[in-house]
């Protein structure tokens, strides 16, 4: 899976093999000689932190791994070791031979033969173990559900997905997909466990469907189909022959929280109530993948980030928010993980615009942002430039001025306003510089203007 060479030793563990790369980091298959066993590291991306605030994160990463240290249970990953040392913090973990549900759902064949109703069953038993503890997920998708050659189900990534929720993480990393999130995590909204029911019955969801409930051809669009007031679309789960899913499915896809099964065991409940008299155990039926918008393929997997001109990326931000508004800052921060060259990200981001009209518009001020300094070149990690003005100016907001904040910008940019602030705040050396930042997220002069007002009635007073 990668050409790079694996490290001597991790610890006291001797990697074999990678098993996998993400945003986060990257997961080896490793020897550990002391028990004679195999076991699965997971090596948590630090680099792109500051030694404070690498500090920081490893302390918030002690305390994560403990919370799932604490979780023993069947249908979840144990979690054997950890390795905190600041440059590499790192999860040993036990290793499961077999692939992700998300590998399978690739593949039309193998998705046939899954048995949905026993395998959510599985799922949710270990999120009811974790809940019972005190412990939510925040991240359960396909990719985080290990499936064994015997068909047992193990939920993976316990005690990584929080970290993600830091303000050291970019907005893009923070956002990462919409097809398997609550509406509230989209927003920034703190969660509970209920978030992780919602993540549940989207998995269920594509299993018999094909399609996730609210997936889209472009991240602007699933995130407005996930907020706004529709519900999931029941059709293709009746078309799979699976109407009895419907009332359980509908319930787990609430938009409201409230509205949602209270507990894992209240949804497994409700699961095994409703398919006792449809359909015999371990039969389900499942239609082909929906089909969405044809649209330029993307790499299979995204290259290393890389690190573009700060000054520059910020010209391309103010372009793309002419046409897209603050919904800009979070397009570009994915745009940014998957593109490798100038071109793709230029690619990418034009396919997020609605008519070609704007966007030979967007193209146009993209090449002039290019045309500025020259190529966008190679000169350090955006995150770790935007995040050092807080530990070199000290500003650091209280709790109460950010939410103000929220609530100040919530009128203008709706839901989405707890990430830009948040974002905000990680960027300003100085108040003036925190609300500047803010009002620059509105294109309309007199929006902008009554957001700054609210911002020095508000904000200024908490600062």
């Amino acid at each position: 899976m990668s050409t790079a060479p694996l490290p001597a030793t991790i610890g006291r563990y001797r990697p074999l093999a990678v098993l996998g790369v993400g945003a986060m980091g990257v997961v080896y298959k490793a020897h550990d000689p002391v028990i004679d066993r195999l076991v699965a590291i997971k090596a948590v991306r630090v680099d792109h932190l500051e030694a404070p605030l690498r500090a920081e994160y490893l302390q918030r990463f002690r305390q994560e791994a403990q919370a799932a240290g604490r979780c023993n249970h069947p249908a979840i990953v144990a979690v054997h070791d950890v390795l905190d040392e600041l440059a590499a913090p790192s999860l040993v973990m036990e290793f499961v031979e077999g692939g992700t549900l998300q590998a399978i759902l690739k593949d039309p064949s193998a998705r046939a033969g899954l048995d949905a109703r026993a395998l959510m069953l599985q799922v949710l038993a270990g999120l009811d173990y974790a809940h019972t503890h005190g412990i939510v997920h925040r991240d359960i998708k396909p990719a985080n559900i290990m499936l064994t050659p015997a068909g047992e189900a193990k939920i993976t990534d316990f005690g990584i997905a929080r970290l993600s929720e830091t303000s050291l993480t970019q907005v893009g990393d923070l956002l990462g997909t919409p097809n398997y999130m609550a509406p509230e995590q989209v927003g920034g909204i703190g969660v509970d466990h209920r978030a992780d029911l919602f993540a549940a019955g989207a998995v269920l969801y594509e299993i018999i469907a094909g399609s996730a409930p609210f997936a889209a051809r472009t991240l602007t669009q699933a995130i407005l189909r996930l907020t706004g007031p529709e519900p999931a679309a029941m059709g293709p789960i009746a078309a799979a022959g699976a109407a009895w899913l419907v009332p359980v499915l509908e319930r787990a896809l609430a938009k409201a929280p409230s509205a949602r099964f209270a507990s894992a065991a209240a949804f497994a409940a409700a699961l095994r109530a409703a398919g006792a008299d449809a359909a015999p155990e371990g039969t389900t039926v499942l239609i082909a993948p929906a089909t969405l918008p044809a649209g330029p393929e993307r790499a299979q997997a995204p290259p290393d980030p890389a690190h573009w001109d700060p000054a520059q990326l910020e010209e391309v931000e103010r372009s793309l928010a002419r046409h897209l508004g603050p919904m800009a800052r979070v397009i570009l921060a994915r745009a940014l993980r998957e593109a490798g060259t100038l071109e793709t990200l230029r690619a990418a981001l034009a396919r997020e615009l609605p008519d070609e009209t704007t966007r030979a518009a967007f193209l146009r001020d993209f090449a002039h942002a290019r045309r500025a300094d020259g190529p966008m070149a190679t000169l350090g990690a955006t995150t770790a430039s935007r995040t050092s003005h807080v530990s070199q100016a000290g500003f650091a907001p209280s709790a109460a001025a950010l939410e103000a904040a929220r609530t100040a910008l919530a009128v203008h940019a709706g839901p989405i306003a707890r990430l830009l602030v948040r974002n905000a705040a990680s960027r300003a050396g100085t108040r003036e510089v925190f609300f500047d930042l803010l009002c620059a997220e509105l294109t309309d002069e007199a929006a902008q203007t009554a957001l700054r007002r609210r911002l020095v009635q508000d904000v200024a007073p908490l600062l």
